[in-house]
């Protein structure tokens, strides 16, 4: 019999960045479950019950987008100098006041303000402060560790959407967004001070808990012996590949997050297409698991394309498809990519430069992934408007991605040549 004490677990032994990477769960599903899921909740009761026009308030999100690709750049500068402490305590900060403004709003334009104090807040505790913390701790399980930690975005939503309209129809707008800004000061704020640490040495320990030198599965740290300025990264194939190809896929895949409603009830109803959004949603975490169970089987670049291929299918399929079997095919394999595209983000951008530079490189990228999401969602309305229908715009959405994912791999392949 194997003695009790040779089958006790002692925190004291096990490696602390798994702890860090439950407390980036955390983080995130406050990111995602309040900073996004929640503004369809609140736009959708401004258009319902004051009757305000829906491209009218379609300024605000874009707006967003906007801003927290612009607040990227400074956030990535302050997360390498400071580390992510102190910016997840800002974006805590802002988060809340921007939802507790959404419950003051009187007039469209109010809207506009809000989300630009959101955008600045979601920045601070989205994938460059998330990406840093995760590269500081893990080289050798990187892709595992970025995957698990953002894990709790799909819990954000499915749970946090039914709680702030639940708060909402009882109590009024502004009690729904005090309900949102005391859970996102209760999440990140004790996650912040006692959790998250700035790397493994401030508890004594190496990255992943020492590294293995003949582990096929190290990273090469090549890039970490140079001191990269955002200059010297600017003059690369891989900073404007991962720029502008990325920008692509979030293009497409904003575009698809804010029309999926009113493209699936046309054909679905209303009651139809909410379900299919539910199913993108678990789909999503589904990715993001497989992706944390067998990510580090290959390079970034490799999973970048793949994942590029399966959301351009999915538009393909979209396109051409009539039946509700072939919509609900299309949008599931869309879930499923969603979610991995974006923790390849800051992984792709770490295989190439490294983790001491990551913040101010992956700043500027990030802005560039911003600006794509805003523009995908106002440019699709555009030409939906104009061929007054979806297929062109499915079809278009399909070949962005799929010249994205043949972009990235090429500058990836480039950067390690």
């Amino acid at each position: 019999m194997v003695p009790f004490s040779r089958l006790r677990f002692s925190l004291r032994d096990a490696y602390y960045g798994w702890f860090v990477v439950a407390a980036c769960n955390g983080i995130a599903f406050v990111t995602w479950g309040v900073g996004v899921f929640n503004q369809g909740v609140f736009l959708g009761v401004f258009v319902r019950d004051y009757g305000w026009s829906p491209a009218t308030l379609s300024v605000g999100p874009v707006l967003f987008h906007l801003c927290a690709g612009m607040a990227g750049v400074w956030v990535g500068r302050i997360v390498d100098r400071q580390g992510p402490r102190i910016v997840l305590l800002a974006g805590a900060v802002l988060i809340g006041l921007g939802m507790i403004g959404f419950g003051l709003v009187r007039a469209p334009w109010h809207t506009y303000p809000v989300f630009v104090v959101l955008g600045c807040g979601f920045t601070c505790i989205h994938t460059i402060t998330l990406g840093k913390i995760i590269t500081r701790w893990f080289v050798r399980h990187r892709t595992r560790a970025m995957a698990a930690a953002t894990f709790g975005a799909g819990l954000g939503g499915a749970l946090l959407v039914p709680l702030n309209a639940a708060v909402i129809e009882a109590w009024g707008m502004l009690a729904g967004g005090f309900v949102l800004a005391a859970v996102t000061l209760a999440v990140i704020v004790p996650l912040a001070l006692w959790v998250i640490k700035d790397g493994p040495e401030a508890v004594g320990q190496e990255p992943d808990g020492g590294l293995v030198a003949d582990d096929p599965q190290t990273v090469d740290l090549d890039t970490d012996s140079h001191p990269w300025t955002v200059p010297e990264a600017m003059r690369t194939v891989a900073f404007w590949g991962l720029s502008i190809c990325f920008a692509l896929g979030m293009a497409a895949q904003g575009g698809y997050l804010v029309h999926q409603v009113m493209f699936l009830q046309m054909s679905l109803g209303l009651i139809g297409a909410a379900s299919v959004v539910t199913v993108t949603t678990l789909m999503g975490m589904v990715g993001r698991v497989g992706f944390m169970l067998v990510g580090s089987r290959f390079s970034p670049r490799v999973w970048v394309a793949l994942m590029f291929a399966i959301q351009a299918a999915s538009f393909l399929l979209l396109a051409i498809g009539s039946s509700a079997t072939e919509l609900l095919i299309g949008s599931a394999l869309f879930g499923l990519t969603m979610g991995v595209i974006v923790v390849l983000q800051p992984l792709a951008t770490a295989s190439v430069f490294g983790q001491q530079a990551f913040g101010r490189i992956y700043g500027p990228i990030y802005m560039s992934i911003r600006i794509g999401s805003g523009a995908g969602p106002l440019l699709a309305g555009i030409l939906v408007a104009a061929t007054g229908g979806y297929q062109a715009v499915w079809f278009l959405l399909a070949a962005a991605l799929f010249a994205g994912g043949i972009g990235i791999f090429w500058a990836m392949s480039a950067s390690r040549r």
